[in-house]
């Protein structure tokens, strides 16, 4: 189902003047299982369709727990920027993927010792 039906929005078209706005009106035609890593960082960095894109990022951290469009680890630091009120629904699978990431981390995943012990 496409975002747009989801969230029962309009017909019309906004301004496509900013990449923003082009990217939007990219956004509201997809369907919810076309949302890539950029949407989601997007969707929640501009505080939109926040409980989707929530949904979604759990879905994505559930199968590599360190994804990020920027960097590894971005799109859980993009959570932990979110009013924990707007999360409330979601408390129960985000600690299960923290703690997933927690377990990652704690495993030797380091080049090799020198790395795990820098600052």
């Amino acid at each position: 189902m496409k975002i747009r039906d989801i969230y029962q929005l309009p017909k019309e078209e906004v301004q496509e003047t900013y990449a923003l706005d082009e990217w939007y009106n990219n956004l509201i035609n997809k369907d919810s299982t076309e949302l890539d890593i950029i949407d989601l960082s997007r969707m929640i960095r501009q505080n939109i369709f926040i409980e989707l894109a929530i949904d979604k990022s759990i879905e994505v951290l559930k199968i590599n727990s360190l994804e990020g469009d920027v960097y590894d680890g971005h799109l859980l630091e993009l959570l932990f920027s979110v009013d924990v009120e707007k999360i409330a629904e979601q408390k129960e699978p985000l600690k299960e993927v923290l703690l997933d990431v927690k377990e990652n981390v704690e495993k030797d995943d380091f080049i090799d010792v020198e790395h795990f012990y820098e600052p």
